[in-house]
């Protein structure tokens, strides 16, 4: 009998495909609605007595097949994929091994496969908004040599529905001295800003809807007596006691989000981190010459800082109204992640910025209760870890975050964890009524602490500092950045609360909610994960059941 050269499996979004092994089960078909984008999955290995490897040429036979682009999911290693004391049976290992992530284009339709590793193809599919209601088979056929090897078929189920605009608020923070470093280019020059623009466009595909703005240099995972490069997007010249400020390279920036569909600013925080002890990096022209005139030498206390914010937030402001940015769209920070030892600090920093804000935004990531109970932060973005009072306490602006430090039975984003794990934030937020959605590493490329730059295709935990997936989604490729299944998972799980929303709108919220405990088999929780990916098979099937009924 003549030996099939080629293995093949159909999967989900959701699974994840590794060289010698595949975490998920095989899946022919995936549900829709116009003006989506769905995602499915092809692993290859080819059979043969000893390791070789071939590449086959890709033919597309679908009616969306205009609407279909096909991409590599590459491998990156991690060294640190999990916390031993993060560690809960809900991780796919916690050996340091190869992981799939980066999507990386395939050129040509062509293919290479090989064999006894297993290598993955991940199919996106934009439904237009003009798409008829009906399933769509999708074939790929791959030959060799001009002779066909093998087929997958997929089926996309195109619903007849439209999902609600979203008001819910994700930010990952954008971080414009990563790119410049990452690609060898000069900050702010034609080059950076054809990169951020590149950037920006990604995050917002992907449903980031606000982005961090540095008007000074983000004093953000930055050593102490250490600095980042200057990305400082308003220029300062003091004379005197007078300051002046130069908007043009914000409004650069503005006009470039805006294009890329971000209409909400978040300010860089004005204060350093773990506790607003000292000033962020302020460069100023002083009597003709670029000087430092705040930084780690300046405490946050300091007369004459307060005087820069008295100076600069009112202009601020009123310069990006000027942008057509209502203040409801400006959201400002004090300093990220105090806790309870720095609460008589915050008050002192945070009592000198809120009569600068009025009318505008004001949120800072934590995990003590007392900050809002206190007044401090009236938008507070809570540990998910952590979340638990403040739901209790019936908080109705209420936002919450994971990073690093949320590793054990929460959701998260880290390459060790299964996909239908880090999708199911989604449905977590929707139950509890969150209203947005913070992380603090879209496209982190330094070592913990900033402290040289890394390559993100071959350090993917800050150097064993965060484990393997919290500083990054996306990934530097050629002259642009390149997607990963990760991020393509999380703007599923943002998805997810449109199609909830939707559903909420037909039978109510309370039904709802009861439908996904159903499904879960508990009461869902921030630490409700679910066993693997047929929950949201399940999921689906009762939210069309509803919406056709």
């Amino acid at each position: 009998m003549k030996t099939k050269e080629l293995q093949i499996r159909t999967l989900s979004s959701l699974a994840k495909v590794f060289p010698q092994r595949i975490v998920g089960n095989s899946h022919t078909r995936v549900d829709g609605v116009c003006g989506t984008e769905v995602s499915f999955q092809v692993a290859l290995r080819m059979v043969a007595p000893r390791y070789r490897q071939d590449d086959y040429e890709i033919k597309v036979i679908s009616e969306l097949s205009e609407r279909i682009k096909l991409y590599k999911v590459g491998l990156v290693p991690s060294a640190l994929p999990v916390y031993p004391h993060s560690l809960d049976e809900n991780y796919i290992t916690s050996s340091p091994q190869l992981f799939p992530d980066p999507l990386l284009p395939i050129e040509n339709f062509t293919f290479r496969a090989a064999a006894y590793n297993w290598r993955s193809i991940w199919v996106t599919v934009n439904i237009g908004e003009d798409i008829e209601a009906k399933e769509y088979p999708i074939t790929l056929e791959f030959y060799r040599k001009g002779e066909l090897k093998g087929r997958a078929r997929f089926n996309i189920s195109v619903h007849g529905v439209r999902l609600p605009e979203s008001d819910f608020i994700y930010t990952d923070w954008f971080h414009c001295d990563c790119i410049a470093d990452v690609h060898g280019v000069k900050i702010f020059s034609e080059e950076h800003w054809s990169l951020i623009e590149s950037y920006m466009r990604l995050a917002s595909k992907h449903g980031m809807n606000m982005i961090l703005t540095p008007i000074l240099t983000p004093a953000l995972d930055t050593a102490v007596g250490a600095e980042r490069p200057t990305v400082q997007l308003v220029g300062v010249e003091k004379t005197g006691d007078e300051y002046n400020f130069d908007f043009s390279l914000l409004k650069r920036f503005v006009d470039t989000a805006k294009r890329c569909g971000i209409e909400r600013f978040e300010i860089s925080h004005f204060f350093t981190q773990w506790g607003a002890e000292f000033t962020p990096k302020v460069v100023a022209q002083v009597d003709g010459r670029s000087k430092k005139i705040f930084g780690w030498h300046v405490s946050s206390l300091s007369p004459e800082y307060a005087e820069f914010l008295r100076a600069l937030v009112p202009q601020l402001i009123s310069f990006l109204e000027s942008c057509g940015t209502p203040r409801e769209n400006i959201y400002f920070h004090v300093s990220d992640e105090p806790n309870e030892v720095h609460l008589e600090r915050y008050h002192k920093v945070s009592a000198l910025l809120y009569p600068l804000i009025e009318g505008c935004k004001h949120i800072d990531a934590l995990s003590s209760l007392s900050f809002y109970k206190q007044g401090l932060v009236n938008t507070p973005v809570v540990a998910t870890d952590h979340i638990k009072p403040y739901l209790d306490d019936g908080i109705s602006e209420l936002w919450c975050y994971y990073c690093c430090s949320q590793g054990k039975k929460v959701s998260n984003r880290f390459l060790a964890m299964p996909s239908h794990r880090t999708r199911i934030i989604g449905v977590q937020m929707y139950k509890y009524g969150i209203k947005g959605f913070l992380h603090w590493g879209y496209n982190f490329y330094y070592t913990q602490f900033s402290k040289r730059l890394v390559d993100p295709f071959r350090e993917t935990d800050a150097v064993e500092a965060f484990q393997s997936g919290d500083a990054f989604v996306v990934y530097p490729y050629g002259d642009g950045v390149i997607s990963s299944l990760r991020q393509k998972v999380f703007a599923d799980a943002l998805n997810d609360m449109r199609f909830l929303s939707l559903l909420e709108a037909k039978i109510g919220k309370e039904q709802v909610v009861a439908e996904l405990d159903r499904l879960m088999g508990e009461d869902i929780t921030f630490e409700s994960c679910p066993e693997s990916e047929r929950f949201f098979d399940e999921l689906y099937k009762m939210i069309f059941s509803y919406l056709e009924s």
